[in-house]
C-alpha cells in the first residue's frame, strides 16, 4: 500500500469540481482522501508532506492522441520511451493510435501492448485504440467486440481515413452498440495527392506541392453527418483549418454526437514556420494560414473544439533529415505540450491557467466518457490520485535532455518557456520531477 502523502499549501485548480483555490490535499492508499482549506488537515495523518507552497496542483493532464509505435517502430519510440515523454509533459494517462506493424487490428496487440505498458512500470497508464479496418486498408472491419473486451477503448484508422463511406457508417454503428467513439483522420487522398504543406501562398513561393484545406472538411462533414445519422460519437482529430471549425460548429448546433481536438503546434504555429524547408514544420494535416490558427484558438475558448492533444509522432533523426517533400509528417510533443502552450497562452496571452488545465484534463476525460476516460480528469474526493505540480513565473530552455522520448523531432527544442511541470504523480507515486525545480517531492 502506497504512504501516505499531505501535498500542503498549493493552489489547487480542478475545473471539473470547480476548485481554483489555496487548498491541501491528502492522499491515501493511492487516492484523493481530503481536500481541505490550508490548516485543516492534521500533518500527523500523512507519512510524509510535501511543501506545494508556491506551485499549482493539477488534475494530470491526459493525452488521447499518441503514437507509441511498438511494436514495430522501436527505433523512432517504445511504449517505455513513450510513457518517460508523457510523464516529463505531465501526462498521467495517454491514448495510443494504431498504426503500428503489425497494426493493432487484434487483440493479440492490444494485449502486448498492456502487457508492455505494465512492463515499463513507468506508472502511465495506457489506453490502446482498435484499427476501424484489418490492416488499416479501409475494406474490412475488425472484430469490434473482441478488442473492447481485450482492453481497447475506442476506434481509429488514424494515419489514414475510412475512404469508403458506408465502411465508415457500419464502423459507427458497431460503435455505437458498444458505447465507443470513433477517432477520425479526416483525409481526402484524392484531394490530398502528393501534398506536402498547406496548399496557400507559403507553398506557392517555395514550390512545394500543397494539400488543400478541403481535404480535411469535406471528411470532417461526411463523417459528421454519419454520426447525426447513427448516433455514434465521433471525434475529429488534429483540426487544422478554419472551414473544419465552421464544419463542427454547424455539425454540433444540429446535435451531432460530435467532438473535437487541436494539436498545440497547430494553435501556435502557421505554415510559416516551413521556411526553407524545416522538416519539424511537416505534419498532417498541415500548418496553415494564420487565419486557421486563429480561428482554431476561438473555437477552443468558445469550446467548438473540445479539448487539446498533442499527436506524438516521433520519427528518427535520419527519416526528418531528408527533403521536405520525402520526409515523414509528424512531430513529438507531449514534453513541450503544456509549456509551449502556458507560454503562449497563459503567460502571454489571454487565458487563464484554469483554461489551459481543463483542455488538457478534464475535457479530454469528457471526450472518453464511457469508456477509459471515467474517473480521470478530477482531484475529487476518492479519485486517483494523478495529479501534476505546475511551476509558473519560471523561465527556462527546452533544450534536449528535457526529453524522454528516443526521438527528436520537435520544433520547441531551443525554445525558451514560462512555465513548466515540476512533477507528475500517478496513483500518489512521483513518477517525474523535474530536473531543475527547487520542489522536494
Amino acid at each position: 500500500m502506497n504512504a501516505s502523502i499531505l501535498i500542503r499549501g498549493g493552489h489547487v485548480i480542478d475545473p471539473e469540481n470547480g476548485v481554483d483555490a489555496a487548498r491541501d490535499i491528502l492522499i491515501e492508499a493511492g487516492r484523493i482522501a481530503a481536500i481541505e482549506k490550508p490548516g485543516q488537515i492534521p500533518s500527523e495523518r500523512a507519512a510524509k508532506t510535501i511543501d506545494a507552497k508556491g506551485f499549482t496542483v493539477a488534475p494530470g493532464l491526459l493525452d488521447i492522441h499518441v503514437h507509441l509505435r511498438e511494436p514495430g517502430g522501436e527505433a523512432q519510440e517504445t511504449i517505455q520511451t513513450g510513457c518517460n515523454a508523457a510523464a516529463a509533459g505531465g501526462f498521467t494517462s495517454v491514448w495510443c493510435m494504431p498504426n503500428t506493424t503489425p497494426t493493432n487490428d487484434s487483440p493479440m496487440v492490444t494485449r502486448f501492448m498492456l502487457d508492455r505498458a505494465a512492463e515499463a512500470d513507468v506508472g502511465v497508464h495506457v489506453h490502446p485504440i482498435s484499427a476501424i479496418t484489418k490492416g488499416l486498408c479501409g475494406r474490412d472491419l475488425v472484430d469490434f467486440s473482441a478488442m473492447i473486451d481485450a482492453g481497447a477503448v475506442g476506434f481509429t484508422d488514424d494515419g489514414r481515413p475510412v475512404e469508403n463511406a458506408n465502411v465508415m457508417r457500419t464502423a459507427m454503428m458497431h460503435a455505437r452498440d458498444l458505447g465507443a467513439v470513433i477517432f477520425d483522420h479526416c483525409e481526402e487522398l484524392s484531394i490530398t495527392g502528393a501534398g506536402a504543406m498547406h496548399e496557400g501562398p507559403t507553398s506557392l513561393r517555395q514550390g512545394i506541392p500543397g494539400i488543400p484545406r478541403m481535404s480535411e472538411t469535406l471528411i470532417v462533414m461526411r463523417d459528421g453527418l454519419l454520426a447525426l445519422e447513427t448516433g455514434c460519437r465521433f471525434h475529429v482529430q488534429h483540426v487544422s483549418n478554419r472551414e473544419s471549425v465552421e464544419a463542427i460548429r454547424w455539425l454540433k448546433s444540429r446535435g451531432a454526437p460530435v467532438t473535437a481536438e487541436a494539436s498545440p503546434h497547430h494553435v501556435l504555429l502557421t505554415d510559416q514556420r516551413v521556411g526553407e524547408g524545416d522538416t519539424h514544420a511537416k505534419m498532417k494535416p498541415p500548418l496553415c494560414e494564420e487565419e486557421d490558427r486563429l480561428a482554431l484558438i476561438a473555437a477552443i475558448e468558445d469550446g467548438t473544439i473540445d479539448c487539446i492533444a498533442t499527436d506524438h509522432a516521433p520519427h528518427t533523426a535520419s527519416a526528418k533529415a531528408g527533403l521536405f517533400t520525402t520526409a515523414p509528417f509528424g512531430i513529438i510533443g507531449m514534453e513541450s505540450a503544456f509549456a509551449s502552450l502556458y507560454t503562449g497562452f497563459v503567460a502571454q496571452g489571454p487565458w487563464t491557467l484554469a483554461l489551459l488545465i481543463e483542455k488538457m484534463s478534464a475535457a479530454p476525460a469528457r471526450v472518453m466518457t464511457g469508456a477509459a476516460g471515467e474517473g480521470k480528469g478530477a482531484l475529487g474526493v476518492g479519485d486517483a490520485a494523478d495529479f501534476v505540480i505546475i511551476e509558473t513565473g519560471i523561465e527556462w530552455r527546452f533544450e534536449e535532455r528535457h526529453l524522454g522520448s528516443i526521438s527528436r523531432n520537435c520544433p520547441w527544442l531551443g525554445d525558451a518557456f514560462s512555465g513548466r511541470v515540476a512533477a507528475t504523480f500517478v496513483g500518489g507515486r512521483c513518477i517525474f520531477r523535474h530536473t531543475d525545480t527547487a520542489l522536494t517531492c
